[in-house]
């Protein structure tokens, strides 16, 4: 029966499209299984051991501190990248990376000396009056643009502008592990076996109020008054006086905190050795196990200039990044993965039904089950309303529903054949503008309500077929009816039929849409084509996806076109396909990587 295609295009959750800003990394206001991520496994693309360091340079490469060595990214491929004779071991693992004031690569390899990569080649950078004694254990950019290097033979000391400034004697804070520099200039330096330290004019002192471990795996500065500290034994966070503990989810507990970011939307997230968390205001998410590299250990963080995060560890690297569509899914609370039609209304709340049977109400994420009317006991097939709040439920055995649904209240009315509708099954309802209701039914024809009385239309009045799937009033108050047998069109009590001998490309119409500019867009199983200035016209230079079935059409604020076909999603300058000037850049196809669970769909 024709209402399963409809179904069949909604089966994996809902999408909502959302207009992602370059400025903005990730929306801590979004679930992390909203966000999109791709993962390279260390045991098949990425086959150089487990992850230390991650970097970016001004060319846009990334650079992966690997157990194996140094790795190169391109967006593409991975490439080992040869230390040359300096590094002890053609594979000497790379502890850290980071970029000096001139956007060249450093890297801090493990039981050795700094590198920096400098016009394509790779040189020592001296770190005090023995270069070949050099043992650098914690490195870390500063605000200025220099370079914070610990020493075990030197201290600690800052790299920049070509010159080498000693800071501190090594002294109690060696080997130091860690290092942070607060917006103020403040440097902290966490150790092995000593503790936490705050530097001033070269003299450590002893950070220890309320942090009773010693071992300081990584810092995170967030303000003057403000450092997280992870441990073995979870996080601490300093608000200038003393420490307090972070709690972490149980099944966490004690855990060891191993990397520290804070990104810029303000998400913390903090890799552990059982996986990733965020944290956002106050608020903290569990993103582990499964979803983020398997159960190993996360190593690594790091936001590129997109503002994605990047994430390394004993498993291998993922990206994890916003997209332009955010999908929910049973995984987000959706009773189903198979949703038919939704509808928001005009208090920008989201209705949808299940394939299965049912109403379900998606407001700021939560979703509740609407339980009046019979609804949650039958197929809904479609949902209208206008701005006055009103929605009109077609349904398939329970006829028609007038619903209202304020603060949690619902008054709802049921229209039936026992009222004058021409089926009880009905797969399509629209309201026009002056309060008049539509309904096309299943293969009764179409029934018009207006002032509380039902009239009916069939093939025999002029209805191109009794089976409606789609109804639309134009700004010129005709309505046309898409049908399994052609489009029709009633205008001041005349009807009218248009077929592929008048230019359409198939006489199976699915949907139909007007646009801002006027234009009716006409969705049929072989392609979108357009109804203007009296005439169904094909758009001669169309990308190929939009010859497919089309089953929605809808236009966003800026005017562009959004297309849902058997296969694909699409967003189209819809002037320029109307006026035969499309351009390949006027075309975006949007799938998987974009936050779609599926690029089959529905508008």
């Amino acid at each position: 029966m024709r209402p399963l295609k409809l179904y069949r295009c909604l089966r994996v959750g809902l999408a909502v499209v959302c207009l992602v800003s370059a400025l903005h990394g990730l929306d801590p206001n979004r679930p992390t299984s909203q966000y999109v991520r791709h993962q390279w496994g260390i045991e098949s693309e990425l086959p150089a051991g487990p992850i230390h360091a991650i970097s970016q340079t001004a060319d846009g490469y990334l650079w992966i501190g690997t157990d194996k060595g140094l790795v190169r990214f391109d967006g593409f491929s991975f490439r080992p990248v040869p230390l040359g004779p300096l590094a002890p071991t053609p594979n000497t693992p790379v502890l850290g990376l980071t970029t000096d004031d001139n956007g060249n690569l450093m890297v801090r390899l493990q039981g050795a000396g700094v590198l920096r990569l400098k016009n394509g080649r790779f040189e020592s950078i001296e770190t005090g009056s023995a270069p070949a004694a050099s043992r650098v254990t914690a490195m870390r950019k500063d605000q200025n643009g220099g370079v914070l290097l610990t020493d075990l033979m030197t201290g600690t000391i800052r790299f920049r502008n070509e010159k080498v400034e000693e800071l501190a004697p090594a002294g109690p804070l060696a080997p130091a592990i860690s290092l942070a520099v607060t917006p103020g200039g403040k440097i902290w330096i966490g150790t092995l076996n000593s503790g936490l330290f705050s530097l001033s004019h070269g003299q450590p002192t002893s950070i220890q109020s309320g942090l009773p471990y010693k071992k300081i795996n990584c810092l995170l500065p967030v303000s003057d008054d403000e450092l997280w500290v992870g441990t073995d034994h979870g996080a601490f966070r300093w608000n200038g006086a003393r420490f307090t503990k972070l709690a972490l989810p149980k099944p966490l507990g004690d855990v060891q905190v191993l990397t520290m970011l804070r990104d810029r939307d303000a998400n913390v997230w903090v890799g552990t050795e059982r996986g990733l968390l965020r944290i956002k205001g106050g608020g903290i998410s569990v993103a582990e196990g499964r979803e983020f590299l398997g159960s190993g250990s996360i190593n690594a963080l790091f936001e590129d200039r997109e503002g994605n995060v990047w994430v390394g560890g004993a498993r291998g690297l993922e990206r994890i990044r916003d997209s332009a569509f955010v999908t929910y899914s049973t995984s987000t609370g959706l009773p189903s993965e198979h949703n038919g039609p939704v509808f928001v209304d005009s208090q920008n709340r989201t209705w949808f039904a299940l394939v299965e049977g049912g109403l379900y109400l998606l407001t700021e994420g939560k979703v509740q089950p609407i339980k009046v009317a019979g609804l949650d006991k039958d197929v809904i097939y479609s949902i209208s309303g206008l701005n006055d709040g009103t929605m009109w439920i077609g349904r398939q055995h329970g006829g028609l529903t007038r619903l209202r649904y304020d603060n949690g209240a619902a008054t709802f009315q049921t229209y039936t054949e026992a009222n004058g509708l021409a089926q009880n099954s009905v797969y399509s309802v629209y309201q026009n503008r002056d309060g008049t209701v539509w309904t096309g039914t299943l293969s009764g024809g179409v029934s018009k309500l207006k002032d509380g009385q039902f009239v009916t239309y069939t093939t025999a009045n002029g209805l191109a077929s009794n089976t409606v799937s789609s109804i639309l009033e134009t700004r010129d108050g005709t309505t046309w009816f898409a049908t399994s047998n052609g489009l029709s069109s009633l205008t001041k009590g005349q009807w009218r039929t248009f077929t592929v001998r008048d230019g359409l490309p198939s006489d199976n119409v699915n949907c139909l849409y007007q646009d801002s500019s006027g234009v009716l867009w006409i969705g049929t199983s072989v392609g979108l084509v357009f109804y203007n200035s009296g005439q169904i016209q094909v758009p001669r230079e169309a990308h190929q996806s939009l010859r497919a079935e089309i089953f929605g059409v809808a236009e966003d604020k800026n005017g562009w076109l959004w297309v849902a076909t058997s296969n694909h999603v699409l967003r189209v300058q819809s002037h320029k396909l109307s006026s035969r000037a499309l351009e390949a850049s006027d075309v975006r196809e949007y799938g998987l990587a974009d936050g779609l669970r599926s690029i089959e769909g529905d508008i």
